[in-house]
Formats: C-alpha cells, structure tokens, sequence
C-alpha cells in the first residue's frame, strides 16, 4: 500500500533540505524527503562554502543577502554554531570594463539591503596586504560577506528536518520512476511507493536532468568540475579579519580555512561532466596552469605546500541563476545555478513560499521561471565562476 504525503521533494541537499524545513514551519501537512545516498551528500558537502550578497542580478543579491541571515538564525534556533564565518569579501576587477561593472552594480546592492563599496588599490593594500593590489583596478566589497563550513551547515539542516514531525526523511531512498495518478502522482523508490498531490524536483547536478525526463520537463541544469585546495598555513595572514577574496576574470577565490586557506577555481576550457559520478577526477595538469596565477595575486601562497585537494561537481544553468518554477500541475523545480550553498536557504524559503501561496518573494520571473531559456535572455549573474557554454 503507497504512502500519502502533500508533497515529495526528491534530494536531500541543501535545497531539497530547507524548502522541506520552510513548508513544516507553514505547517504545510506531511512532507517526504527522498534522497538515493544520505543527506547532504553530493555537491553539498564538497563545495567550498562561499557566501556573499554580492550577486550581479537583483535575483542573486536578494538570494545570498537572504540565506545568510538564515544560515545564522537556523543556528540560533538550535542552540548550535551556525557553520557561518564573517570575514568581509573582496571581488577583484582586473579590467576597465570590469570596474565599470562593478560600480554600476553598487547602487542595485544597496537597494536590497546590502552593504557595498568600491576599494580602490591603495586603500586595498592598507587594508589587505595579501592581495598582489597592483594587479588590479580595485574591488567593491561587502563587510558581511563570509563563508559556511558545509558539513556544519548540512548538519544543522538535516537536525532541523529530522525532528520536524511533518517530515520524513528517507536516506538511501532512490526514485526510479514519476507517474501521473489523478490528481497527482505516484513515485516509485527502491523504499516503496508514495502518492502525493506535488512533487519537488530537487535533484541536483547529478540527477535534475534525469527526474525532469521522466514527466517530460526539460531541466536545463549541467554538471561541471570544479577544483579546491587548502593549504594548513600562509604567510603574512593579517592579523585581524582575513577576508574573502574573488579574482573573477581568473575564476579563483581564496578564504580562510582553520589556519591556513582554501583556494577554489574553474577551468574556463571545462566541459559538462556527463558521468554521474559524484567522485571525479582532480585535474592536475590545469591545476599547474593555473599555479603561478594565484601565486601572483596571492604571493603568499607561492610554494606553500597543500593539504587537501578534491575536484566536486557544481551545477549551472545557462545564466548562472537559479529556476523556481511549476512547468506542469503538481511538479515543481528547484535548482540553484551554481550557489546551491551560497542560495540553499533562500531558495528553500521562496520555494516554500510558491508550493505555498504561488508567489516568490518578489523575485523577478525573467530571472527563475523555465520560460526564459527558450527565448532571448535578458538577464544572468554576472558574478559567477566560469562555466560551460550550453
């Protein structure tokens, strides 16, 4: 006999775990969380943890100015640390046309709340010497901007999802097959059947694509490789706050990472990785190219020796913003554009809110509805790493 819930979110990530934490505080009904390995599995706790307001649309800044106060506040309401760190956060602007950008941008942030100034290369050295400064034309920055370690932030989310009684978390639960039934549908798991009026799309890189195609949704949502590194000491750490720092035509940033530092960077040249495996290859031949560049812009990082490196997968739509939509009755999709972590709890909350009530927070459609892949778009996120041209 199938199970009956008001919803079933497919995925256990950050996104499927916080739109199923938002609908339970709604007081939404019984609520089903499938997810084929275990919670916070997969792009979630393998990302670098970067979260800024610093966005280059009104859908991004509004998204990462959100989920860090949600981030701190899930903290608080469990007696626990958050996971987030506050260290300030620098995007570095190598060109003209980059400045430009950027300083048009200052005035958008301010009007969504967010805190944001243009630093020019003398005021960068007094502030952060362990930028190379001379390289660039300056930097806008935000004071609030900081990072997530992602184990905390996947355990603090799962803790909350567990003891929600309106929610059933299903570990090691893959769906093999959606069908329509009635009113709804039905979702075969290798746990069972469930029925439910709605479904969430959650999959993430490694699985949107597949549960879209099987309600024929198209999900333009990819997979590429993304590279991180952390070194257990630098030299001259400043003493104070040690802030992030972005090079964006160079698609590598660096953060604190206990003593040390962690370095995070995107092939241009990557392709879409079509393999499904959440393990994947470090490529070390760019990782050589891309040396003497970081160690450039961050000289003391030169010949420090690493601790750790992995490859993970991100995921990225084609304008590097997330989709919130319902392309048919009862389906919904979910997917972040490459800031799972950076958007999750945001996402989670205006994803609520439209399964809810049908509205998103204010949010322009051109920026999250599937409509605006298939005709010209006017908007992405101009802050984003370097992804694959799909």
């Amino acid at each position: 006999m199938a199970t009956t819930y008001e919803i079933v979110i497919v995925g256990g990530g950050n996104l499927g775990l916080w739109t199923a934490y938002h609908l339970a505080k709604r007081g939404f009904g019984r609520i089903a969380v499938c997810e084929r390995y275990w919670a916070g599995f997969g792009a979630t706790s393998r990302s670098a943890g970067m979260i800024r307001a610093q966005g280059g649309s009104e859908t991004a800044v509004k998204l990462g100015h959100w989920s860090l106060e949600l981030y701190q506040r899930l903290g608080q309401e469990l007696g626990l640390g958050s996971g987030f760190f506050e260290t300030g956060y620098y995007i570095l602007a190598s060109t003209e046309e980059e400045e430009k950008a950027f300083r048009d941008l200052l005035e958008l942030r301010r009007r969504c709340g967010v805190e944001n100034e243009w630093v020019d290369p003398d005021e960068g050295k007094r502030r952060f010497p362990m930028v190379d400064w001379d390289r660039f034309r300056g930097a806008v920055y935000t004071p609030n901007d900081g990072y997530v370690h992602p184990p905390i932030v996947a355990r603090n989310i799962t803790y909350a999802v567990h003891r929600e009684e309106a929610i059933d978390l299903f570990e090691e639960c893959t769906v093999e097959q959606i069908e329509p039934a009635g009113s709804g549908y039905r979702v075969h798991t290798t746990r069972g059947v469930l029925e439910t009026g709605r479904v969430l799309n959650a999959a993430g890189p490694r699985g949107a694509r597949d549960l879209g195609a099987m309600l024929d949704v198209q999900v333009p949502v990819s997979a590429a490789r993304h590279q991180i590194i952390t070194f257990a000491e630098v030299d001259q750490q400043p003493a104070g706050r040690f802030p992030l720092s972005f090079a964006l035509s160079e698609g590598i940033y660096v953060r604190p990472e206990e003593q040390g530092a962690l370095l995070g960077m995107s092939n241009p040249e990557e392709r879409a990785d079509r393999s499904g495996r959440y393990q994947i290859t470090y490529d070390w031949e760019y990782h050589e190219r891309a040396r003497p560049v970081w160690e450039a812009i961050w000289p003391s990082l030169a010949g420090k020796p690493i601790s750790r490196a992995w490859a993970a997968s991100i995921d990225y739509t084609p304008d590097h913003l997330p989709i919130i939509d319902e392309p048919r009755q009862g389906f919904f999709v979910l997917a972040a554009g490459g800031h799972g972590m950076m958007w999750g709890p945001a996402l989670g909350m205006v994803m609520a809110e439209f399964i809810d009530e049908g509205t998103t927070a204010g949010l322009p459609d051109e920026e999250i509805r599937l409509a605006r892949f298939t005709g010209e778009r006017k908007s992405r996120d101009t802050i984003a790493l370097p992804f694959p041209e799909e």
